[in-house]
């Protein structure tokens, strides 16, 4: 088309459809038959939103019994390096920051001396051999630890925190191989503390902090935790971060702008409270949970989760949260985070 024989008003809608057309954020498209996602978005990042991703290294070769489904990798154990590998350059594609690893139940594990439980064994032995796998790797996440106790608020008091909280910190801190690995938020290594759900802290924190560390605090279901909420928003009034939610999520707060809130594809119901189970369909919850993470304009996604597995969590392949590439649903809930954590980083 030959512009010097267009006069000056249709020149000006042109230029201004192109240049809309040139900033449009795309809507993705989930397929109820196909399964096909469209990632497509034209617009720059937001490198200052972060999404991490809750991960575990529990399994050993015998303990595949209890869980919704099969792993695309099969049943593998966290040691594997083949299997360390291809989840760290998946994730890398799929533009996830940090994992944090579960690290809390094992708060009472002393590495060299706790014998007989080859389950913390695993859990923890093999965590330097992600660090090491995927430091090879261009992009993929960084690497933090969520320690807890729950049943065990005493933990804050009678040193038994302190002595986990020194072993990350010596383990994986104080490490000139592992610490630029180690995930850092607001200029300090990020540590997560599981207190259980219900928080045992009715009225606040736990009245503990480590410098070495930004710390935050981790609770479950604080949407049916009322005296943890502010407002009809649903506010973490007291700075909890939610491992998971029923319902519009909670959030967070950090110098009085939106934080934090947690994003998971279905929920087990709660029987005891008449809540029924909310699950995948078909990515419609996952999405929906997103929606409500970029319209609550929070800094960090805390996505739960990537390999749980567990029935106990989750009940059945429909009402399970895992994104793990799986026999059942195939990559389909590893693209779909890849398009929302576009998404995400690319609303303004």
């Amino acid at each position: 088309m030959n512009l010097k024989y267009i006069n000056k008003y249709y020149l000006i809608v042109l230029l201004c459809i192109l240049f809309n057309s040139c900033n449009k954020k795309e809507i993705k498209i989930v397929s109820t038959t196909t399964n096909t996602i469209d990632t497509t978005n034209t617009t720059k990042s937001n490198s200052d939103r972060i999404v991490g991703l809750a991960y575990t290294t529990w399994f050993t070769s015998t303990n595949w019994t209890n869980v919704w489904g099969t792993p695309k990798l099969g049943f593998y154990t966290s040691n594997d390096t083949t299997v360390i590998k291809q989840h760290g350059e998946w994730l890398a594609d799929a533009g996830v920051d940090f994992i944090f690893i579960d690290w809390s139940n094992d708060l009472g594990y002393i590495p060299g001396v706790t014998v007989n439980r080859p389950d913390f064994d695993m859990i923890e032995n093999s965590v330097p051999i992600i660090f090491k796998e995927w430091a090879k790797i261009k992009g993929a996440p960084k690497i933090s630890i969520m320690l807890g106790c729950p049943d065990h608020p005493e933990a804050f008091s009678d040193g038994t925190m302190q002595r986990k909280i020194n072993q990350v910190y010596s383990q994986f801190i104080d490490n000139k191989t592992d610490s630029s690995q180690y995930f850092q938020y607001l200029g300090k290594p990020l540590l997560i503390i599981y207190v259980g759900t219900p928080s045992p802290f009715e009225n606040g924190i736990p009245n503990f902090q480590d410098s070495r560390f930004t710390i935050r605090y981790m609770t479950g279901f604080i949407t049916q935790q009322p005296n943890l909420l502010s407002g009809n928003n649903r506010l973490s009034k007291y700075g909890y971060w939610s491992w998971e939610d029923r319902g519009d999520q909670t959030y967070t707060l950090l110098d009085n702008q939106p934080e934090a809130c947690t994003v998971s594809a279905a929920s087990r119901a709660d029987s005891f409270n008449s809540i029924p189970a909310i699950g995948r369909n078909n990515g419609l919850t996952f999405q929906s949970r997103w929606s409500r993470a970029e319209n609550l304009n929070v800094k960090v996604v805390l996505v739960t989760t990537w390999n749980e597995w567990t029935t106990s969590e989750q009940p059945s392949a429909e009402v399970s949260k895992d994104l793990e590439p799986s026999v059942e649903f195939g990559n389909f809930y590893l693209d779909l985070l890849k398009s929302e954590i576009v998404s995400f980083k690319n609303t303004h």
